[in-house]
């Protein structure tokens, strides 16, 4: 079955993270299926525009771990100005770099990605999958209405909507996704690559970890105040910060730590490959995650397949999959509750089974699951196609 993947989140030389899971998920159906993958990349001809210009020099095709990617140009502008041109300009894009008509499409995120591809399937007579991955469904959905409605189109319109999480499920129903098309799915997480490492906990005093993106909707402020309110409390613990490259390191992280009194207990560390990732997260205590919305965060799985307890918020898709088993809970914005969860985790440390939360991940989220239930996915809608 020969399947075109259309993200716009894709890993490129400007960020090997960014859209990581949509390539991993590519690497994993090859064992099931053909998959090939066109990622649109702006359009933005002006130098000294930071990451936009840098968009210029990405190759127009290449090969990642074996998956062909195409990288098109389509108009798109910063900060949302004319979002609803988006889609015309995407799928153009798509058009003269698909290639051979595919037997199913799938796109990654509602807008602009899966409203162009719902065209682009109608124009080739191919069923198209849409996968939603928290933006589209708890950020543009919920703003402008003729955002929600250009969301809408193209959920309501598609042969199957993949949600990684219950609650991103729910939103789809709310938008008048058909049950018989909605299919609840989660993100994965490369068991073979992210395994637990020897690190005696606690020696040498406490590590937390977070990775992501050095953004203050990932609650990192409050991070940063939990940590000093921990040191107040005389606890030997430190932090290691992983991410920032994805968008552009600024100095407004660091100085906040300063602010506080832990510049010397913090580390901040610029995104690396996906690869170095195991051998961070293995020299690490307590993965933290305090977002204020999510819909099921990847760093999340790879914590757990590393066997790592985790402290995360109640934002969406991560109260699905934190039992006390596997990690504590607290509320988005709340300094004083991640500071108390923090504080009992490391307390508590010794009721963690480190080997249960590793077979946690590998039961409920690794990649080759996923990527079954997903081909099982394309059969059925390549199925009511040939009927």
């Amino acid at each position: 079955m020969d399947v075109l993947v259309a993200s716009h989140l894709y890993p490129s030389s400007l960020s090997r993270i960014s859209g990581s899971f949509v390539h991993n998920q590519a690497r994993f159906l090859a064992e099931f299926c053909q998959p090939r993958v066109v990622a649109p990349v702006p359009w933005f001809p002006l130098p000294g525009c930071g990451r936009w210009s840098r968009f210029r020099g990405l190759p127009r095709h290449e090969e990642w771990d074996g998956v062909d990617v195409r990288r098109p140009r389509y108009v798109t502008f910063p900060r949302r100005l004319w979002l609803g041109r988006a889609w015309p300009s995407y799928l153009r894009a798509l058009e003269a770099s698909a290639g051979d008509v595919p037997d199913v499409i799938h796109a990654h995120v509602a807008y602009p990605d899966g409203r162009a591809c719902i065209e682009y399937g109608q124009r080739v007579g191919r069923p198209v999958v849409v996968t939603v991955h928290g933006h589209d469904l708890k950020d543009l959905a919920v703003g402008r209405a003729s955002w929600r409605t250009m969301v809408a189109d193209a959920l309501t319109q598609a042969d199957a909507v993949i949600a990684v999480s219950g609650e991103l499920a729910d939103r789809a129903r709310e938008l008048g996704v058909a049950e018989q098309r909605l299919k609840q799915i989660p993100n994965g997480v490369d068991s073979d690559l992210f395994q637990p490492g020897t690190r005696t906990p606690g020696e040498g005093g406490w590590r937390l970890i977070y990775s992501g993106r050095y953004d203050p909707a990932k609650g990192l402020d409050e991070l940063l105040q939990a940590l000093a309110g921990l040191r107040a409390e005389g606890r030997d613990v430190h932090l290691d910060l992983v991410g920032g490259g994805a968008t552009a390191l600024t100095q407004a992280y660091p100085e906040r730590a300063a602010q506080l009194g832990v510049a010397d207990r913090v580390r901040f560390i610029d995104e690396v490959p996906l690869e170095q990732m195991p051998a961070i997260l293995a020299a690490a205590d307590v993965f933290v995650l305090p977002s204020y919305s999510e819909g099921l965060p990847l760093s999340l799985l790879e914590a757990f397949a590393c066997g790592l307890p985790v402290v995360t918020t109640r934002c969406g898709g991560p109260e699905e999959v934190v039992d006390p088993s596997v990690g504590r809970l607290a509320e988005p914005r709340d300094v004083q509750g991640l500071q108390g969860a923090l504080a009992a985790t490391l307390d508590n440390y010794g009721s963690y089974d480190r080997g249960h939360i590793r077979r946690y991940a590998e039961q409920r989220f690794d990649y080759r699951a996923v990527a079954r239930s997903i081909h099982e996915v394309y059969a059925e809608v390549d199925g009511r196609r040939a009927r």
